[in-house]
C-alpha cells in the first residue's frame, strides 16, 4: 500500500513525531503537553457536569438517571478479564470484553461525577483485571473492529482513571499498545511489520465504520500512552488515509444544500449511523487536545450528519451513484440508491454531534438537532451487542452551554506558491489551453509559459484554489458534475465547491487532487500521453494518470530537522547549518524554485539575500553562496527531492551530480555526504513546512 503520508510540503507542524512507531519499553517520549484526561471528556466537562446533577438542572438530570439505572454502572461487579479474546468464527466471546469496559466507563462517571469511592473501585478493578490479563484479541476479520470500537472505549474509561489510587496506567499502557494498537489498529490503517494494510485486502475493501473505529483506537490510544506519533497517525489518517474512514472518502458528494453522501448510506442505516458516531468520537477526542477536526475541510463531517439525520428522521436526500473496489484486486462494485435498511435505527450518538454544532460553533443543523431531540435523553448499551458499539449517555456527558473551549483547525499539507503540476504516468505538466471562461486543461510538454503555472492558496481545513498564473483564472470542474468524466476547465473565482481542492498524498511525492463537490481524481483521459491529451475528474482508482507531482516554480518554505525537530536549516554568516530559535526568522525561510540546473530538481534561494542559494562547495560543506549562473554553481545548488531516508513521508535531497550524496547535518553544520545506517537516515531527513 502506498502510505498516506507521500513526500509533501507539510504546513501541519509534527515536530514531536517520533523517529520510528514502536512499543519497547525504553522508548522516550518527548514532552507532548497532551491534556489529561482529554479523550471523550476533559476535566472541564465533568466539572459542568457535577455542577448540573448536583443542582438538578435539565437535561442532565435525566442523563444522569439514565445512568445510575443502568444494569452495567452498578457497583461491586467482579472483572471477567481472559487473556484471549475472539470476534468472529469458533469460540466468540467478545462479549466478555465490551459488557466489561461499558462497566468500567459507567462506574467511572459515576465515581468522577458523584464521588462515589464503591463505583471508582469498581472501575478500577476491571480495568487492572483486563491490563494484566489480557495478552490476544484475534478471531476472522472481526478482530479489527473489536479492537477498533472496545480499544478507543477501553483507553476512554482509563483516562478517566488517571490518577484514581491503585489504577496501574503503566500496565494499561502496555496492554494498550500491544494488544490493541500494535498488531490492530495500526496494521489495519497503515500496515506494519504484523501484516499489509487492511488485512491484506484491496483499500477499499473495508467499510468506512472499519477504518474509523481503528482510527479512534489510536487517536484514543495516543492520548492515553502520551505518544504523540500515534495519535499524529490516527489525525493524518482522519485527512489524507486512503481507506474509506478518511474524511473524503467516507463522505465521498457534497450538495449545495448543505448536505453530503455518506459512504455507506447505500449500504444501511444502522452502519451508517455507526460511521457517523465513530467520526463524531475521533472529532471530539482531537478536539479535546486543541485540534478542530470537526470543522476539517470546511465542516464536511456537519453536513454528512446533517444528510444522515435527515434520511433517519422520515426526509429524502439526493443520492449519487457511488462506486468502489472490493476483495484482493478491487473488484467494482456499485450503489445507485440509498437503502432503507435500518433507517431510524437508534444509537446514542447525536447528542455530541448537536451539542458540537449548536452549542460550541453556533451552527444552524436542524436536522440533527430534531434527531438528537427525539432521542433525548440518550441511555447506555443493553441488549443486542451493537448497542455496545458506542459508550452512550449523551446527554449527560456532551450537552453544554453556547460558546465555551476551542480548538485550531490545524494546517493544509501543501504550501501556498506557484507550481507545476506535472502527470505522474507522462512526466507532463496541467496546461490551460486558453484564457477564456471555459477554456479546457489538458496536459503538455514541460515549458515555462505561465499556462501551466498554478498559483496554490489554501483555503483553511485543507482545501485549495488553484489559480492559472496566464489567465487569472481557476481551475473548475464544468457544470458541477458529480460524475466520472466531467470536464476540466478553467473559470472565474466564484467560490464554489467545484472550484476548490484537496491535496491527498498518493505516495513517493505525488497527490491526488480531488474537486471537494465529487471527491474524484483530476484524471488524464486514457491515460494518453501525448500532448493536448484531456484533463477530466474521474473516480480514484489508484492510477498514475490521476496522481500529480507539484514542482514548484516559487514557494516558501522552512526546513526542518528530522531527528532535531526544534531546529531548521539556516544560514549563518553564509554557512548553511542546523538552529533552534532562529533569529531574524528570514534567516531560515528559502524559496523553493525549479533547479537551477534542470526544472525537475529544486533549487533553493535565501528570502532575505535574494540570487544567494544553498550550495554544495567541493569540500562538501554546504553555503549560502552567490548564484554566478556557471554550469558549475548551478549542479551544486541543485537537488532531487526523494522519499525521506528516515520516513517517506518526508523527504532527502540528493546532490543532482551525485545520487550517493545527501544534504545531511553533522555537528549541527549542513554537509553534502554519502552514507548509511540510522543515524545517517535521520540526519538527512527534513520536513517542509510553511514560515
Amino acid at each position: 500500500m502506498r502510505k498516506i503520508w507521500g513526500i509533501c510540503i507539510i504546513l501541519s507542524i509534527l515536530a514531536s513525531l517520533g523517529a520510528a512507531i514502536n512499543v519497547d519499553a525504553d522508548y522516550a517520549a518527548a514532552a507532548t503537553g497532551f491534556v489529561h484526561p482529554g479523550i471523550l471528556h476533559t476535566q472541564a466537562d465533568f466539572d459542568r457536569m457535577k455542577q448540573m446533577v448536583d443542582g438538578q438542572r435539565q437535561p442532565y438530570l435525566d442523563g444522569w438517571n439514565q445512568l445510575v439505572n443502568s444494569t452495567y454502572s452498578q457497583s461491586g461487579w467482579t472483572p471477567r478479564a481472559t487473556a484471549t479474546i475472539i470476534r468472529g468464527g469458533s469460540g466468540d466471546n467478545v462479549a466478555l470484553l465490551y459488557t466489561d469496559i461499558a462497566r468500567a466507563y459507567q462506574c467511572a462517571l459515576r465515581w468522577k461525577i458523584s464521588g462515589s469511592t464503591a463505583h471508582g473501585d469498581t472501575a478500577r478493578d476491571i480495568l487492572n483485571a483486563w491490563s494484566s490479563t489480557l495478552t490476544t484479541i484475534s478471531g476472522n476479520a472481526d478482530r479489527y473492529l473489536a479492537a477498533g470500537l472496545f480499544g478507543y472505549q477501553m483507553a476512554n474509561a482509563a483516562e478517566i482513571m488517571r490518577g484514581y489510587p491503585g489504577f496501574n496506567t503503566d500496565q494499561m499502557k502496555d496492554m494498550l499498545l500491544n494488544v490493541f494498537y500494535k498488531p490492530l489498529n495500526e496494521r489495519f490503517l497503515i500496515g506494519n511489520e504484523y501484516g499489509r494494510d487492511h488485512n491484506d485486502a484491496y483499500i477499499t475493501n473495508y467499510w468506512a465504520n472499519w477504518d474509523l473505529c481503528n482510527m479512534a483506537s489510536t487517536v484514543a490510544i495516543g492520548i492515553f500512552c502520551d505518544r504523540r506519533d500515534i495519535y499524529n497517525i490516527g489525525v493524518e489518517y482522519f485527512k489524507n488515509g486512503e481507506g474509506n474512514g478518511s474524511i473524503y472518502n467516507a463522505i465521498p458528494y457534497k450538495y449545495s444544500g448543505g448536505l453530503a453522501q455518506w459512504q455507506e448510506s447505500g449500504r444501511d442505516q444502522a452502519h451508517t449511523i455507526l460511521g457517523i458516531g465513530l467520526m463524531a468520537s475521533v472529532c471530539e477526542m482531537a478536539w479535546s487536545q486543541g485540534d478542530d477536526l470537526y470543522g476539517w475541510a470546511d465542516n464536511r463531517f456537519m453536513h454528512a450528519a446533517e444528510y444522515v439525520a435527515r434520511y433517519n428522521n422520515g426526509n429524502d436526500v439526493p443520492f449519487t451513484t457511488y462506486e468502489w473496489g472490493t476483495g484482493q484486486t478491487g473488484t467494482i462494485q456499485q450503489q445507485t440508491i440509498i437503502s432503507e435498511a435500518g433507517r431510524n435505527e437508534y444509537r446514542p450518538i447525536w447528542e455530541m454531534i448537536y451539542n458540537h454544532y449548536v452549542n460550541r460553533k453556533g451552527l444552524s443543523v436542524p436536522n440533527i438537532a430534531a434527531r438528537a431531540a427525539s432521542q433525548r435523553p440518550e441511555s447506555g448499551p443493553g441488549g443486542h451487542a451493537t448497542t455496545f458499539d458506542q459508550p452512550g449517555f449523551g446527554t449527560l456527558t456532551f450537552t453544554r452551554p453556547a460558546g465555551g473551549d476551542n480548538a485550531v483547525l490545524p494546517g493544509g499539507n501543501v504550501a501556498e506558491g506557484t507550481y507545476r503540476l506535472i502527470a505522474r504516468h507522462s512526466g507532463k505538466a496541467l496546461d490551460a489551453a486558453g484564457t477564456a471562461n471555459g477554456a479546457n486543461v489538458q496536459q503538455s510538454a514541460v515549458n515555462q509559459n505561465t499556462s501551466q503555472q498554478w498559483n496554490i492558496t489554501h483555503l483553511g481545513g485543507g482545501q485549495y484554489r488553484i489559480s492559472n498564473v496566464q489567465s487569472g483564472r481557476v481551475l473548475d470542474i464544468s457544470d458541477s458534475a458529480m460524475d466520472n468524466g466531467g470536464n476540466v476547465v478553467i473559470w472565474n473565482n466564484n467560490n464554489g465547491d467545484n472550484q476548490k481542492f484537496a491535496f491527498l498524498p498518493a505516495g513517493d511525492g505525488y497527490f491526488r487532487i480531488s474537486p471537494v463537490h465529487s471527491t474524484k481524481a483530476l484524471d488524464v483521459e486514457n491515460s494518453s500521453a501525448q500532448d493536448g491529451a484531456n484533463v477530466l475528474q474521474w473516480r480514484y482508482w489508484y492510477n498514475d494518470n490521476q496522481e500529480w507531482r507539484l514542482e514548484p516554480v516559487s514557494v516558501i518554505v522552512r526546513l526542518q530537522s528530522y531527528n532535531y525537530p526544534e531546529r531548521y536549516i539556516r544560514h549563518s554568516d553564509y554557512q548553511a547549518r542546523i538552529d533552534a530559535n532562529v533569529s531574524p526568522a528570514e534567516d531560515a525561510q528559502f524559496r523553493v524554485v525549479a533547479g537551477l540546473a534542470d526544472n525537475s530538481g529544486s533549487s533553493f534561494e535565501s528570502v532575505n539575500f535574494p540570487g544567494r542559494y544553498l550550495r554544495v562547495r567541493s569540500d562538501g560543506e554546504v553555503w549560502l553562496d552567490q548564484n554566478d549562473n556557471t554550469g558549475t554553481f548551478k549542479n551544486d545548488a541543485t537537488f532531487r527531492r526523494v522519499a525521506g531516508l528516515a520516513d517517506a513521508g518526508k523527504a532527502s535531497f540528493q546532490v543532482w551530480t551525485d545520487s550517493t550524496r545527501y544534504l545531511r547535518h553533522y555537528n549541527y553544520l549542513m554537509r553534502a555526504e554519502s552514507g548509511s545506517g540510522a543515524q545517517f537516515n535521520e540526519d538527512a531527513t527534513f520536513m517542509e513546512i510553511a514560515p
